[in-house]
C-alpha cells in the first residue's frame, strides 16, 4: 500500500463550535460537511460533527460524549504539520494575534527542523515543523534566532507574547 496523504485527522472536542472556529483561525481552514445536526441525522443517532478543511486535508471535530471527555495528555500523543522555513513568524504572528500559547521555535537534535508547539482549546498537542534543506541553513537560522533544543519530552516555556 502506498498513501497519498493524509485525508483527515478526527478529534473528539468538549465544545464543537469553539473547536471550529479555533481551527479556522489557527490553520487558515474553511468549514466543510456537519453532521448529526439535521432531524433524520439525530434519529439515526448519528455524531455530532464538522469537518474543518486546511490545506490538503481537514480535522474532522467530533462533539464529546458527555462524561467522556477527550484524553489529550497522552504521552507523545501530538499532531505535526509541516510549513515552509519562511512561514515560522507568520506562524508566530498567528499565535500571538490569536493569544494562542506556543513554544518554540525549538531545533531537534540530529535533525533539520525548527518547530513551534502548541495546544488547542481541549490541550491536543500540536506542532508545525519548518525542515531546512541543508544543514548549514539550519543551524544559521537556529543561532538567528537563538532556538533551543527541545520538543515533546522537554518542558515548554508557553508564551503569548
Amino acid at each position: 500500500m502506498k498513501l497519498k496523504g493524509v485525508d483527515h485527522l478526527a478529534f473528539v472536542v468538549s465544545d464543537l463550535e469553539r473547536s471550529v472556529k479555533f481551527y479556522q483561525e489557527v490553520f487558515d481552514g474553511e468549514v466543510g460537511r456537519s453532521r448529526g445536526l439535521s432531524e433524520k441525522d439525530k434519529a439515526a443517532n448519528r455524531s455530532r460533527h464538522t469537518l474543518v478543511k486546511a490545506g490538503n486535508f481537514g480535522f474532522d471535530l467530533f462533539q464529546m460524549v458527555p462524561g467522556d471527555p477527550p484524553k489529550t495528555d497522552t504521552r507523545h500523543l501530538h499532531f505535526a504539520f509541516e510549513i515552509d522555513p519562511s512561514d515560522l513568524d507568520k506562524v508566530q504572528e498567528q499565535l500571538k494575534r490569536l493569544g494562542v500559547a506556543y513554544d518554540g521555535p525549538k531545533g531537534h537534535g540530529g535533525g533539520s527542523g525548527l518547530s513551534i508547539y502548541f495546544k488547542d482549546p481541549d490541550g491536543y498537542q500540536l506542532e508545525v515543523t519548518a525542515k531546512f534543506l541543508d544543514k548549514d541553513a539550519y543551524e544559521a537560522e537556529i543561532a538567528k534566532r537563538g532556538a533551543r533544543f527541545g520538543g515533546m519530552d522537554r518542558s515548554y516555556e508557553w508564551r503569548k507574547d
